[in-house]
């Protein structure tokens, strides 16, 4: 298939439509690149329907919810640009965004995705970055019990904090908002729609590190993200899954080792 030279921005929207409204906004505003949104609903029931008819942009409504990965599958094969941009309802982005992400996807070949820097709301540096996850990461991260109760921290569960203003190759990345070549993406199949939510994104880095595909961080792109914004409202629901989605990981790539251990 023929893409265009552009972005196609992929938006998964579950029960946050305040915030999905702002981020649709703050896309539209975009300038230096074209560029499309397509909007998968995954049966929000909140009114995101209505507001989604309203608009004139793409929508895929599902009528049950089918988890992140498997919405923005749907949504990369309708895609008609280059490149995909997944992004969080949740987020807010400078006008001028696209336009450097794509001319910096355009100036180089050798990369699996590119993610911009994260902050939050209030200015402050959030952590996306990380390194694969290791078993401990069960008990340290940060949707895990003990991050939750504050006993241990970002550091401890793996994330790295950028140490200049120059593009680094890290080992993976939040899909909070990264971007990815349209061919490339389904062409490895997209997202392991296994993770329901969760763990996906790093399932995708690493599969696109063991092809020599490294991830790229951009410091000089900034997006605003209003973390847990939505996921807090649903604590239960998002830390069973969570959780699930470790144990899944380790099945995929530590099953023996993780047999011989019977726990994580």
């Amino acid at each position: 298939m023929d893409y265009g030279d552009g972005i196609s921005c992929i938006i998964v929207s579950y029960r946050s439509l305040e915030s999905l409204k702002i981020c649709v906004e703050s896309i539209m505003k975009q300038v230096g690149v074209e560029f499309e949104v397509v909007v998968v609903d995954n049966d929000s029931g909140d009114g995101t329907e209505e507001y989604l008819n309203k608009l004139y942009i793409k929508t895929i409504l599902l009528d049950k919810n089918r988890g992140f990965g498997a919405a923005v599958n749907l949504a990369a094969k309708k895609a008609e640009y280059k490149y995909l941009f997944i992004i969080n309802p949740d987020t807010i982005m400078p006008q001028d965004t696209l336009g450097k992400l794509f001319q910096f996807a355009e100036s180089r070949s050798d990369y699996g995705l590119i993610a911009p820097i994260l902050e939050y709301p209030d200015g402050k540096s959030q952590l996306s970055a990380r390194s694969l996850p290791r078993r401990r990461d069960f008990l340290l991260s940060r949707g895990s019990p003990l991050y939750r109760l504050r006993i241990t921290g970002e550091k401890e569960a793996g994330y790295i904090v950028p140490i200049n203003n120059e593009p680094a190759e890290i080992p993976a990345v939040s899909a909070t908002a990264i971007m990815v070549k349209t061919e490339l993406f389904n062409g490895i199949g997209g997202f392991d729609e296994r993770f329901f939510m969760y763990l996906e994104d790093i399932d995708l880095c690493r599969r696109l590190g063991d092809k020599g595909l490294p991830i790229i961080l951009l410091p000089d792109v900034k997006i605003k993200h209003s973390w847990r914004e939505s996921s807090s409202k649903r604590a239960f629901f998002t830390s069973y899954h969570h959780h699930l989605s470790i144990l899944k990981y380790f099945i995929k790539y530590d099953k023996k080792r993780l047999m011989q251990n019977q726990a994580i």
